[in-house]
């Protein structure tokens, strides 16, 4: 027994051994547990500034089967330096005029941090929306509060609340404001947008923001601003709001149940709003290619009254995507120029994807012939060092768990974040190679951990990820695999290795979201353990 351990072993060490093949090195924070005042839910990033690295920490809210203890509201601002020390973390304590705020967000806009607030006047039916500047060194927030938007919601008796949604131009000159007025049922009652300077003074704005379309659905889906102040809004006309899986019904399994997946049905298109000369000139464009569907579409507007179009296609009718597609749209002539198109292949999306999981999502539909069940969540398009450049579609898809347990009945959303297609453009946007990086990543209430991070170096891009597992019984849903680095070299070829193993269950889990470039060769992120109590933060260095 001894000699068959000890051989084990000696196999599993040449196994580990060979699949460390990245070429990296890591180094880890201490590990800081919470205090039951402080307790968060969730990290973002704020990125870096003055060679410091800053997160921000997110509310605590209780979740399901979870008791709410201590702070409900309260964010918190951690500094860390080089060495990944925490130097102070802070409070956000909002008030004005003696009332107290709510926090609607905090940015970094260059060399400054930026914290956003609101208050609703039940008397005069009015929002407020206030910006102020936090202090990089001492995280205490600057006495320079200024009232930047008034959102009159008068005309609305069911109003309850306003969502905003902050985008920032490339060379950070201009601030977007996009906000949705709500009802009781998040029902949307009025939309508008603002656009801000670096110092927050009012570019111009639209306070009634209106897509014009015949019939059916619209939905808005991204938000661009340029260095000029002008916007861009990207938006899905469905012709009817109807979901492939509505009405998949699948057996259970005593204690156990199917999951269950849903996904668009090919019924919708893409219109783009353009809001140019200071919100005064309002132009809509319809983007379609002939023959082909428009799986999903990103926007890159560029000078010249020019948008780069990148995205995945399929085949009119068809959800399943075939290849990925990049063109320029001409602005002026509504033209679509320099298409350029290249096929994945049915085994390349399918790849990984369980058969049975697959096997349930044809069943569930009309045509047969459907093989990818996947939307596809697209990045913006990076520039490589060379030149050259790239963009990543992840394979997403959102589903429902139900179990039940006598006549308790618990349902649960799916978040399955699974493999990355990785397109690659030369400098003239024209499509050069196609390759993809597998992993898994299934998740039940929440989707702090899945997802991915990515960065440069010497040609080579890396990926960070965590993966796991469908388990499928009463007491267990989740399997938690290893945590991994993923080189893709100059040829398309991937290189994997393990940065964090499965078996440490009590480390924090990291959370690739909040990654970020600490150096030219490093990338920094935010960890935290499942019970919300225990965070660090670590660096990936690339020698």
């Amino acid at each position: 027994m001894k000699a068959f351990l000890s051989l084990l072993l000696i196999f599993t060490l040449l196994s580990i051994s060979n699949a460390q093949n990245v070429n990296f090195k890591l180094k880890s924070g201490k590990i800081l547990r919470e205090k039951i005042t402080e307790r968060t839910i969730g990290i973002t990033d704020l990125g870096m500034l003055n060679g410091h690295a800053y997160f921000v920490y997110l509310p605590f809210r209780a979740v399901y089967n979870m008791v709410s203890v201590g702070s409900t509201e309260s964010y918190y601002v951690g500094k860390y330096d080089k060495d990944l020390n925490l130097v102070k973390r802070g409070e956000i304590k909002l008030e004005h005029e003696k009332k107290e705020l709510s926090c609607e967000g905090v940015l970094r806009i260059k060399d400054k941090i930026l914290v956003f607030s609101s208050f609703q006047n039940s008397k005069t039916k009015t929002h407020y929306l206030f910006a102020q500047n936090l202090n990089s060194n001492t995280l205490d927030l600057v006495p320079n509060i200024k009232k930047v938007a008034e959102l009159d919601y008068s005309g609305f008796s069911k109003y309850n609340n306003t969502i905003f949604h902050y985008e920032i131009s490339p060379d950070s000159s201009k601030i977007m404001v996009f906000y949705t007025l709500l009802s009781k049922k998040n029902e949307t009652l009025r939309k508008g947008i603002y656009v801000f300077d670096q110092d927050m003074n009012v570019v111009w704005k639209e306070t009634n923001v209106i897509a014009k379309f015949n019939g059916g659905v619209f939905e808005y889906s991204r938000f661009k601003v340029d260095n000029e102040g002008n916007v861009f809004l990207l938006g899905q006309q469905y012709k009817d709001r109807e979901n492939y899986y509505e009405s998949a019904h699948f057996n259970e399994r005593g204690f156990f149940s199917s999951d269950t997946y849903f996904t668009d049905k090919p019924n919708y298109s893409f219109q783009l709003y353009r809001y140019s000369d200071a919100g005064k000139s309002q132009d809509i464009y319809e983007l379609s290619l002939p023959g082909k569907f428009l799986r999903s579409l990103n926007i890159h507007p560029v000078a010249g009254e020019k948008v780069i179009c990148t995205g995945m296609y399929g085949s009119t009718g068809k959800i399943s995507v075939e290849g990925a597609f990049s063109f320029s749209y001409d602005l002026n002539s509504k033209q679509v120029n320099d298409l350029s198109t290249k096929e994945l292949g049915k085994d390349l999306i399918s790849m990984g994807f369980d058969p049975t999981e697959l096997k349930r999502f044809k069943r569930s539909i009309d045509n047969k012939q459907e093989w990818d069940p996947f939307a596809y969540q697209l990045s913006d398009i990076k520039i490589r060092a060379n030149g050259s450049k790239y963009f990543v579609a992840e394979q997403f898809i959102q589903g429902t768990k139900t179990q039940r347990s006598g006549n308790t009945i618990v349902y649960s959303t799916i978040y399955m974040h699974n493999d990355l297609i990785v397109v690659s453009l030369d400098s003239d946007n024209k499509i050069t190679r196609i390759d993809k990086v597998h992993k898994r990543q299934y998740w039940l209430d929440t989707d702090f951990y899945n997802s991915y991070a990515s960065f440069e170096k010497g040609g080579n891009l890396y990926f960070i990820f965590n993966t796991f597992e469908s388990a499928d019984g009463f007491f267990k849903n989740i399997d938690i695999g290893d945590s991994f680095i993923v080189k893709l070299d100059e040829q398309g070829k991937e290189h994997k290795a393990i940065f964090k193993k499965k078996e440490d269950k009590g480390q924090p889990m990291p959370i690739p979201k909040t990654a970020f470039q600490m150096t030219a060769n490093s990338i920094i992120y935010s960890l935290m353990t499942f019970n919300w109590k225990d965070y660090q933060v670590q660096e990936i260095i690339i020698p």
